[in-house]
């Protein structure tokens, strides 16, 4: 609160002095006067010194104790009061001479010349000459006749050969007005004997002259100041009534900092406990404390401080002090009495289950690749992948059950300088699992599994075919059968009775047959078994990987063509929220054929018809990653 009264007054003081000073104008010898009328509080004398610390032509080279002493006045650090008090005071601020003078500042500027009359000023660096280089090459002109009569006579064909030959080189220097231009550097011209245009403001009080070797400018400037003389500490003042204004409030701030001066004092009971005492904070309360002896008796004394050299003790009335007496340990009666003891019965806690568990994780990894001038190619890309997973699980260890609920949604672009904005990946998948324990590792389970994607996919570079968006293609399972956990963080799914279907919803803008869907048909139904494989570990300090591993396999449609959805992450921890991750997913369905190209890239025909083929599906991505969980 102190600091915020002393810096509101200094600031009311600053706005008077610049006030009045305008009142009176620059240069008289009102400005910045303080008369013996004003009355300087200690906020206000504190604002006025510090006003005159921050002005540097106030100051001599040889007046650093003085300045120093002000210093401390205001700051008042470690070093004893009466220390800074006995310079300031001892000071002869009557001493100070003033004069009015005229001082002029002197500045060079660098030039730079361009030709006879133009020029720069060079104080903006260039990273090549301003100068544009135009060489125009000359070749003589013979006349006809002379080529004519050039194989009659010997010495003419031996001078028209060599006339032939001659060639001129004319070479032109330009200024490059447009490259300085760019660089916001202004040419200046002398005209009659003045700098069109000029380098200052018309209004400007400044004058200017090229040195002797022309390589420099040298500018001018006057102005009217008040100085002290080279004995005092002061170079220019702002006025002719500083060093009494000045003498003024080091002597209001001196006689309020020798009142308010507080001591610390620490008062220590006989525990060694250490009490804090402040002695002339303003403050006529008494304070309260308990003093002790070496026999643990205690009075009550009252400590109060009226000035800043005294202090006040008063005992507690009506102190009595007693003690016990001491007495044989003979004489000292003993009964000693058999307690009635039983042991109570006690009731087992019940533990409160807690059914519901829930986790929501998020991870948004980002790569970058930047090449300039690179020989063996490539191009500019920054690529991003957002990976969200939440789980919600119920567990009953009563009923021996527990239901699992998850859901990721998987999201990526890149950007490259030949195509742009595009996406590259795209997964929004459900699961949801009910288990029913049959043994320690043992569970017969439920499952639905469903697979999607929230954006519009196109095969580039070919981004005017849309070949996929929401639902189009979704495929969901539901199976019945055992999950076998043989390790920890190790779940197998044996789905023996399970039910596949894949289907697209927007025939007429999705092909159907590019997800393995017949033409006549929006959905392809499937009843087969599905092995389900989830694995997580650490291998190293830090570094987790986890596979996931989904086999189905169709009873009614070629039952040894196993469909393979297997998912690699291998993260490692590079902190609280950043790592390194890696993202390996391969896919093969049988039903989903791609076109067969020859060594040419040309497609394969086999009677006027593509050759189509299944193929293994591959996807990798590796950046770094920022990872929240919740």
């Amino acid at each position: 609160m102190r600091r915020i009264t002393l810096l509101f007054s200094g600031l009311v003081i600053l706005f008077n002095v610049l006030a009045h000073s305008a009142e009176n104008g620059p240069g008289t010898e009102n400005e910045g006067v303080y008369s013996d009328s004003v009355i300087f509080t200690p906020s206000s004398a504190s604002a006025y010194i510090l006003k005159l610390l921050e002005m540097e032509n106030l100051w001599r080279e040889s007046g650093g104790e003085m300045k120093y002493s002000l210093i401390r006045l205001t700051d008042h650090y470690s070093e004893p009061f009466d220390s800074v008090g006995g310079r300031l005071s001892r000071f002869k601020y009557d001493d100070v001479k003033l004069k009015k003078v005229e001082i002029i500042k002197n500045d060079t500027l660098p030039v730079r010349w361009l030709n006879e009359d133009t020029f720069i000023v060079d104080t903006v660096p260039l990273e090549k000459d301003p100068y544009i280089i135009q060489k125009t090459i000359i070749k003589r002109e013979i006349d006809s006749l002379v080529l004519v009569y050039r194989d009659s006579i010997p010495e003419l064909m031996i001078r028209v050969d060599s006339m032939i030959q001659e060639t001129d080189t004319v070479t032109e220097i330009f200024i490059d007005t447009v490259f300085l231009t760019s660089k916001n550097v202004i040419m200046h011209h002398i005209v009659d004997n003045e700098i069109v245009p000029s380098l200052f403001p018309p209004d400007t009080k400044k004058t200017i002259q090229f040195l002797p070797d022309s390589i420099k400018i040298l500018v001018s400037e006057k102005f009217k100041a008040i100085v002290a003389n080279k004995e005092s500490p002061f170079y220019i003042v702002p006025g002719k009534q500083m060093p009494d204004s000045l003498r003024h409030a080091v002597e209001t701030l001196l006689a309020y900092t020798f009142q308010r001066d507080s001591i610390p004092l620490f008062i220590n009971d006989i525990e060694g406990k250490r009490t804090p005492y402040w002695l002339n904070v303003g403050d006529d309360d008494m304070y309260r404390f308990w003093v002790k002896n070496f026999k643990n008796d205690s009075v009550t004394l009252w400590v109060g401080n009226p000035s800043k050299h005294e202090l006040t003790l008063i005992l507690e009335a009506d102190v009595d002090v007693s003690r016990l007496d001491k007495e044989p340990a003979d004489d000292i009666p003993i009964t000693v009495a058999i307690p009635q003891r039983s042991l109570a019965k006690v009731k087992p806690l019940e533990v409160i289950p807690v059914y519901w568990k829930y986790n929501l994780s998020s991870a948004l990894a980002v790569n970058q690749t930047y090449l300039s001038n690179w020989a063996k190619g490539g191009e500019n890309s920054l690529s991003s992948m957002l990976d969200i997973r939440g789980m919600a699980k119920y567990t009953n260890t009563a009923a021996k059950t527990n239901w699992t609920n998850s859901g990721r949604l998987t999201y990526g672009n890149i950007i490259t300088e030949e195509y742009g904005l595009r996406t590259n990946t795209d997964i929004f998948e459900l699961n949801s699992q009910y288990n029913k324990v049959i043994k320690d590792k043992m569970d017969f389970s439920a499952v639905f599994y469903m697979k999607n994607q929230i954006a519009k996919g196109y095969k580039y570079p070919n981004d005017s075919v849309v070949v996929s968006k929401f639902l189009n293609p979704g495929t969901f399972t539901i199976g019945l059968g055992v999950e076998y956990k043989p390790f920890k963080n190790t779940q197998i799914n044996f789905s023996l009775l399970s039910y596949k279907n894949t289907f697209v919803l927007d025939t007429a803008r999705i092909n159907q047959r590019t997800h393995g869907i017949a033409a006549d048909k929006r959905a392809k139904q499937e009843m087969g078994g599905q092995v389900f494989l989830k694995n997580s570990t650490t291998i190293l300090e830090e570094l987790t990987v986890s596979n996931t591993l989904r086999l189905f396999s169709a009873y009614n449609n070629k039952p040894q063509n196993i469909d393979i959805d297997w998912e690699i992450n291998m993260e490692k921890s590079l902190g609280l929220y950043f790592s390194i991750k890696l993202n390996l997913h391969m896919i093969y369905d049988d039903d989903i054929r791609f076109t067969v190209l020859d060594e040419n890239k040309q497609p394969v025909l086999i009677d006027g018809k593509e050759k189509k083929s299944p193929k293994m599906q591959f996807k990798e991505f590796m950046g770094l990653t920022l990872s929240f969980k919740f």
